[in-house]
């Protein structure tokens, strides 16, 4: 019983970490490449707050996307060497250990903070 439920953890921060580190990518680029998407959404009923859930999301996820990567790749490597489970997903898995790299080294390639000011 125990061992499902440490493999369904692990499953679940492994999906939180892949999709927030996708969004923070996204919207990371939109930043960087300067696209007029946050304009443009600002016209929108509710657009305002949808860009300051955006910014929002970007700094908080500053912090939140490296801690998130931690507990996964720690719930990944038990999982995979104390109760001898074979990974069924494992391009989710490499995505999920390469996405937030990449992430991170783009945003210290391009000095993100000055960017996000």
């Amino acid at each position: 019983m125990k061992t499902g439920l440490i493999v369904k953890l692990k499953n679940i921060f492994m999906y939180i970490t892949l999709i927030w580190a996708s969004v923070m990518l996204a919207v990371y680029l939109v930043v960087l490449f300067e696209i007029p998407l946050f304009a443009w959404i600002s016209y929108l009923p509710l657009g305002e707050e949808f860009c300051q859930f955006l910014s929002f999301l970007m700094l908080f996820g500053i912090w939140i996307v490296p801690a998130l990567y931690i507990i996964t790749i720690f719930l990944m490597i038990f999982v995979r060497k104390k109760l001898k489970e074979d990974s069924q997903n494992k391009r989710i898995s490499v995505s999920v250990i390469i996405l937030p790299i990449c992430l991170a080294v783009l945003m210290l390639l391009t000095n993100f903070m000055e960017l996000l000011a």
